[in-house]
């Protein structure tokens, strides 16, 4: 079986076996990043040709969706939610804070003076928690 290349929150490409379906590689990802609100993400997949991303369904079949396209995928933020602040999972709001802020700095999500304002306070939140982590742990 041939292996699924795909593109982590961080920015760097792993390799996992790829099952029939997409739960069975979403659970592979989220297992191996630690991710138990799982709700938030999903894969996609880019048609180079088209230039149009697509989102892959975890209850069909992997093949089916791709058409000949590379086993190549991007684990992505599929739906924000409304305060992320409101997730528990200190890794999936991690995940959350690194897409939301790529989003914003490529364009893709347009933001105000306000929505700037917020999500350096999240940058904050999260820098004095990784230092938490880092001395007292």
């Amino acid at each position: 079986m041939q292996a699924a290349r795909v593109r982590q929150p961080v920015g760097v490409y792993k390799a996992f076996e790829r099952g029939s379906e997409g739960e069975a590689l979403f659970r592979q990802v989220t297992s191996d990043l630690s991710i138990e609100e799982r709700e938030y993400f999903s894969f996609c997949f880019y048609d180079k040709e088209e230039g149009i991303r697509h989102w892959l369904y975890n209850d069909k079949k992997i093949l089916k969706q791709l058409k000949n396209l590379p086993q190549e995928f991007s684990f992505e933020v599929k739906f924000y939610p409304t305060t992320p602040t409101t997730i528990v999972d200190d890794h999936a709001r991690y995940y959350v804070f690194l897409q939301l802020r790529r989003d914003i700095l490529t364009g893709r999500l347009p933001a105000t003076a306000d929505t700037h304002a917020l999500h350096g306070s999240f940058v904050v939140e999260m820098t004095i928690k990784c230092i938490k982590c880092y001395f007292f742990f």
